[in-house]
């Protein structure tokens, strides 16, 4: 990796001293100073692509994510993403284990425009699981939703998606960064996705902070589970995270899609829902 960046600024080097030595040709020293911060761009992208790539793959990950972002956790902050109805209510199930216990713990949930029905159905969430906890003498923790454009609506043309979703990004990116009220986490310790398309370019912003060096890499641990309704194939963005590997953790439920596609397969955690009322 070290070889790399050093590999980039010889290249930038040499082609600052080819440009000075040709200083009498003005476009000559643009388009060659042009030439050598694209090559250390490329490079710095390329290595750091490279290096949070492989720190992902050494993780070591218990058999579902989910069950360890319930039950008992102190001092920490996940972010939800959330799709249209069915996405929605699959998170939500996917999330309850019947346990409560979240002192000093926060929820923000990712929450497209237009999503009325998302919305709804996070109130009710945090509204039954507030009875629960109060009823166990527990602690509910604390939740705030953050509205976000949507990346791409259904049946949207193609050719207006990237303008969609650079609007999407742009209202990612501050709901990332921005510290919930009272938490003790400034950047979510884990984000949490099961197939929406907002929740590709979630998981695109946050390889571009850490890319960057504006989160660290131990922050905003990306969790792609599947959507239950994907029987034999993976959705479109479930497609997109299996060939670009910007998910920390990446799995289906359901052995056949499992076996296609080679990803590990975590069960049916849909069921996970220990309250009728979810």
């Amino acid at each position: 990796m070290a070889a790399l960046i050093i590999a980039s600024l010889a290249v930038a080097s040499i082609a600052v001293g080819i440009g000075f030595a040709l200083s009498s040709f003005s476009w000559s020293i643009i388009i060659l100073t042009a030439m050598a911060l694209t090559a250390q761009a490329v490079i710095f992208i390329s290595v750091r692509h490279i290096q949070i790539t492989a720190a992902k793959r050494r993780l070591k990950w218990p058999a579902s994510p989910l069950a360890s972002s319930t039950g008992k956790r102190h001092d920490d902050y996940h972010l939800f993403v959330l799709g249209s109805g069915g996405h929605t209510k699959e998170m939500l199930m996917m999330m309850d284990d019947g346990a409560c216990d979240f002192r000093r713990f926060h929820r923000r949930y990712l929450i497209s425009s237009g999503d009325a029905m998302s919305a709804h159905h996070v109130r009710d969430y945090e509204a039954s699981l507030a009875a629960l906890c109060a009823a166990a003498g527990t602690q509910p923790g604390t939740h705030d939703a953050v509205l976000v454009t949507r990346a791409r609506r259904v049946h949207q043309s193609i050719l207006t998606t990237p303008l969609s979703a650079l609007r999407s990004v742009l209202d990612i990116l501050p709901a990332l960064l921005a510290r919930p009220g009272g938490s003790a986490r400034r950047h979510p310790s884990m984000v949490f996705s099961n197939g929406p398309a907002t929740g590709f370019f979630v998981a695109a912003a946050i390889h571009l902070l850490k890319v960057a060096y504006l989160v660290p890499e131990d922050s905003m641990r990306f969790v792609y589970i599947e959507s239950w309704a994907r029987i034999s194939t993976l959705s479109v963005t479930g497609k997109l995270f299996h060939f670009t590997d910007l998910a920390d953790f990446f799995a289906v439920q359901h052995e056949q899609v499992a076996t296609k596609y080679g990803i590990r397969n975590v069960g049916q955690v849909v069921f996970n829902a220990r309250r009728e009322d979810i």
